[in-house]
């Protein structure tokens, strides 16, 4: 057998070597881990060996390690800086302490610089309404106006007044009126849905989608609807057509996109029907905005008195008699058919300016009609022109009625500048038949469709 290789002096001194090397590195990694570090408010400390001197002179450092790498302290560093927001409107000179004054509006290129662009606003920003500006709860003998652009939309309610004058002259989502007595009352274009509740001796002016009263007693209202009005539990209720003017009125009838020809405000529906008495009636024709509320330009409001004077109340609004058939039995018909582009047309024709008396606007409406319909409707026109121009969107009809109203209509056409744009009956057979087709085959909800 062999014997083992005898190791030689230098293989010893390697092995020494290593087995320190090894014991060293395991002594700096126990330092690491059981010594607290030193406060890094002393810059002559390194943080591994815990000599004292400039951290880079460390030996430490110059064998690479991470740490031995000289850091600034923390408590040198100067504080982030904060960003000054700089307003585009020139503001007033702020004064040194020297006396002098610099101007703080800086140049419009360092605010061109510095203006954030396309900036996200969240929801948490914004600023949250009060649900006391929207509202009129318990007053007595008070004058309440909401000025155009003060609701913008919003849900509106009036509750428990008595003797005040309640003006909402701005859009509106919904108004709830609970409770009320003797109040005047004007509401303006509303989205949706007036609901008055328990209320007694109140005059109104509403325009809304959909009426709704319950329990109500003794109250009169010039009333737009685009909907049939409905009452329920009530008494002693009177309606006549919308009337009311200010100047941003037609805007915000467009903004609640409520059309000015779809008013059905004759058309009440009522729930609980009384057998011995009706529980609603219609008020004079001659019924004005002015008898039932004080005109807004008497109550130091945004309508001046020289404004008031220059428009009518039934301005906006087309004033239609309703349903009344009995107060123009026999009289002559007329219908009225403006195709889609007219409107503008079809509100100047039928103002009363347009159609004095003795003539009466009936009832008009906005639909959508075809091809088809447009030929059933105008069977009586040999006009090709007409029946092409009628059946490509939505029209305004109208019913006229009075002595001569085919004559008198076909003048106002022409008057007017819509001879040839808009359709009126040739005769008085062709007028029974075009107002039964339009108004009464092509109905829709109606309620009751009572005719008084």
């Amino acid at each position: 057998m062999g014997s083992a290789p005898q190791k030689t002096w230098t293989d010893l001194l390697n092995t020494g070597a290593f087995i320190g090397l090894c014991a060293g590195s395991a002594y700096l990694l126990y330092k690491l881990w059981t010594t607290p570090s030193p406060k890094s408010s002393d810059p002559g400390v390194c943080p591994i060996s815990g000599r004292s001197g400039n951290a880079a002179q460390c030996p430490l450092a110059k064998m690479g390690c991470f740490q031995s790498k000289e850091e600034a302290p923390k408590a040198t560093q100067p504080a982030p800086e904060k960003k000054e927001t700089v307003s585009t409107t020139p503001s007033a000179p702020a004064k040194m302490s020297s006396g002098n004054t610099a101007s703080a509006a800086p140049p419009a290129a360092a605010v061109d610089q510095v203006k954030p662009e396309g900036k996200k606003q969240y929801s948490w920003e914004k600023k949250k309404l009060d649900p006391k500006d929207f509202m009129f709860s318990k007053l007595k003998g008070q004058v309440c106006i909401k000025e155009p652009g003060s609701i913008n939309g919003q849900q509106f309610i009036i509750e428990d007044c008595e003797d005040c004058d309640i003006y909402l002259c701005d859009q509106t989502a919904t108004v709830q009126i609970d409770c009320c007595k003797s109040c005047r009352i004007f509401v303006g274009p509303t989205d949706s849905s007036i609901f008055i509740r328990n209320c007694e001796g109140c005059k109104c002016i509403f325009a809304c989608q959909q009426y709704r009263a319950r329990e109500c007693k003794d109250c009169d209202t010039l009333l737009f609807s685009s909907t049939a009005p409905v009452i329920e539990m009530s008494s002693a209720m009177r309606f006549g057509c919308f009337r009311f003017f200010y100047f941003s009125l037609a805007k915000q009838f467009a903004a609640a996109s409520l059309s000015l020809f779809d008013n059905k405000w004759s058309e009440i529906y009522d729930f609980t029907p009384n057998a011995a008495a009706c529980n609603w009636s219609f008020l004079p024709l001659t019924t004005t905005s002015a008898d039932l509320l004080k005109p807004l330009a008497t109550l130091g409001s945004f309508v001046t008195p020289e404004e008031a004077a220059m428009h009518k109340d039934d301005e906006v609004v087309p004033y239609t008699c309703g349903l009344r058939k009995q107060d123009f039995a026999g009289q002559e018909r007329a219908f009225l058919l403006f195709p889609q582009g007219q409107e503008a047309k079809a509100s100047e024709v039928l103002r009363s300016e347009s159609l004095p008396s003795p003539l009466a606007l009936i009832q008009t409406k906005r639909m959508q009609i075809n091809a088809a319909k447009a030929k059933q409707l105008l069977k009586h026109c040999a006009e090709s022109a007409v029946l092409a121009a009628a059946g490509k969107g939505f029209c305004v009809g109208a019913e006229v009625a009075g002595p001569d109203a085919l004559a008198k209509c076909k003048a106002a056409l022409q008057a007017a500048g819509a001879g040839n744009a808009a359709y009126c009956s040739g005769t008085a057979d062709a007028a029974a038949y075009e107002v039964n087709v339009y108004f009464e085959q092509w109905r829709d909800f109606a309620g009751a469709a009572v005719t008084k």
